[in-house]
């Protein structure tokens, strides 16, 4: 055998070996190596009750672990909120998905209405975590003009975060008369206006005063212009 054969029968039985080593490697090794890395898609479990998300977790062989429960205004109570890894990542078989439950939609209390002037209701709503809702008017023989008559709800009662709550607001007497101008005048006149009006004298002072003749009204309280229900008092100070 001449020298050439015999360097190109060594040469093709090298790679006839390489070829055998890199198929084992492909056939053999590899595919040993890259089953444990496979890597599984995570499921999207938003909105899923948590027994339905245990099931598709553990479908995927992965496993689930609840972190926390938070108010939710749109996920029912129970349901998955948030998970980590988001959906659609890709992990590995055994991975954990960590969950956040909701607690289904915050109920607060009720505070109570009935009473309270205009500004203070908002405030003590803003305060419980609801709002003001629709306000009427109406008149009202033993509650004062401007104070709440009655509320929607019942104080006390636990209703979602964010509700209105709506209220009806004194208007006063629907009797009401206005109060009179009497600065100026005497007591004789002022006398027969304020039982015109419906309304009875009050306290009556005594005051220095160098403009006016003595028995002259300079001050009145309520003042002229106010609206007050029948038989309401109407107190005066007099010039000396």
């Amino acid at each position: 055998m001449n020298v050439k054969l015999r360097i190109f029968i060594v040469i093709a039985g090298y790679l006839l070996l390489l070829y055998l080593i890199l198929l084992a490697i492909d056939k053999l090794i590899l595919p040993s190596i890259t089953s444990g890395s496979a890597t599984i898609l995570i499921p999207n479990i938003i909105s899923q009750d948590i027994n339905n998300a245990q099931k598709i977790i553990r479908a995927k062989e992965l496993t689930l672990e609840i972190t926390k429960e938070v108010y939710s205004e749109k996920v029912p109570p129970g349901s998955v909120v948030a998970q980590i890894p988001n959906p659609n990542s890709q992990v590995k078989k055994g991975r954990c998905v960590y969950v956040t439950l909701s607690k289904g939609k915050e109920l607060v209390a009720v505070p109570y209405l009935k009473g309270l002037n205009l500004r203070t209701a908002k405030i003590n709503l803003m305060k419980a975590g609801l709002e003001l809702g629709d306000t009427k008017f109406d008149f009202h023989d033993q509650v004062g003009k401007d104070t709440i008559i009655s509320q929607s709800q019942s104080p006390g009662s636990k209703i979602t975060y964010g509700t209105p709550v709506n209220i009806v607001v004194s208007k006063g007497s629907e009797k009401q008369t206005k109060i009179p101008y009497l600065i100026g005048l005497s007591m004789v006149e002022a006398s027969v206006l304020i039982n015109e009006s419906g309304l009875e004298i009050g306290n009556i002072t005594y005051q220095t005063d160098r403009t006016f003749i003595s028995d002259i009204i300079i001050s009145q309280s309520p003042t002229s212009g106010e609206v007050a229900i029948p038989g309401a008092k109407v107190h005066l100070i007099l010039t000396k």
